[in-house]
């Protein structure tokens, strides 16, 4: 039986926790974390933790009093053993305004949920290869909090249903200028010689944690910038990278086959510099 920890205790996964009035239910009010556990350990969990103090002051929300990145991780433990994940899991962490309220909140006290699944893979693998294409009225609008994981996800939704109808297993988004935002679970970054292109946050994606991490990791072989759609198709790579899965490479998109090399030098030098997998 599955068990998730609920504002600090553990309850099994079926039981009924959130009333109707739940304001993620009701109005999307929260965010979410998603985070791979190695071997025990969270990779860049300062990384996580910084990101979501960023996105509670976003949303004028606190984090609860009693929840630090310490104690997160001492109940990451608690919550592996009891469903016994043994060691490598992706953690998801959703975040919700207690209180009741319409638009205007009651109060700004967060709750939150954990959950655990249990992953096959017990560090950064680059993958196969994935099938990419695009929806062009699948857009993603571009505001204050376009960089936040917020509850909703509605444009992601039908995004990967459109994906999955045509056969593909990743598909591009744009923001409503136009340009290429990030994927349905991932930023973006394309490999021309020996730089790495991502859009930058004022283009709407979402301030992804390993999206930060190979910025600094790369340092002056990235750009961030606006990257207009004909780009993908000059690009000798396409990557896309989020903390869970770490580096993918896009191996076809629009008929045009691209190689896994840089995606593959990138992940090793990941796992390396996390000391995963070891």
């Amino acid at each position: 039986m599955p068990y998730i920890n609920f504002n600090g205790n553990i309850y099994p996964e079926h039981e009924a926790l959130l009333p109707v009035s739940n304001r993620a239910f009701k109005y999307g009010d929260g965010f979410f974390e998603s985070m791979a556990m190695f071997n025990k350990k969270v990779p860049l969990m300062h990384y996580h933790w910084s990101r979501m103090e960023f996105t509670a002051q976003v949303l004028s929300a606190f984090l609860p009093s009693k929840l630090d990145a310490d104690s997160l991780e001492s109940m990451l433990l608690d919550l592996a053993s009891v469903n016994d994940v043994a060691k490598n899991a992706r953690v998801r962490m959703q975040f919700y305004r207690k209180g009741s309220g319409l638009f205007l909140p009651e109060e700004d006290e967060l709750g939150y949920a954990i959950t655990l699944d249990k992953i096959d893979y017990s560090k950064f693998e680059p993958g196969d290869g994935l099938t990419a294409g695009m929806r062009d009225d699948c857009y993603k609008a571009v505001s204050m909090i376009s960089d936040i994981k917020n509850s909703s996800a509605l444009a992601y939704v039908l995004a990967t249903q459109f994906a999955r109808a045509e056969g593909w297993d990743e598909c591009i988004l744009t923001n409503h200028y136009g340009q290429v935002c990030e994927g349905l679970t991932s930023n973006i970054f394309l490999v021309k010689g020996d730089r790495l292109i991502t859009p930058d946050l004022d283009s709407g994606c979402v301030n992804g944690v390993m999206r930060s991490y190979l910025l600094w990791m790369m340092e002056d072989k990235t750009e961030e910038r606006e990257v207009d759609v004909a780009e993908l198709l000059d690009a000798e790579e396409i990557l896309l990278v989020n903390a869970v899965k770490g580096i993918q490479w896009v191996k076809e998109f629009q008929r045009k086959t691209y190689p896994g090399k840089k995606a593959a030098e990138l992940t090793a030098m990941l796992n390396e510099k996390l000391m995963i997998g070891k």
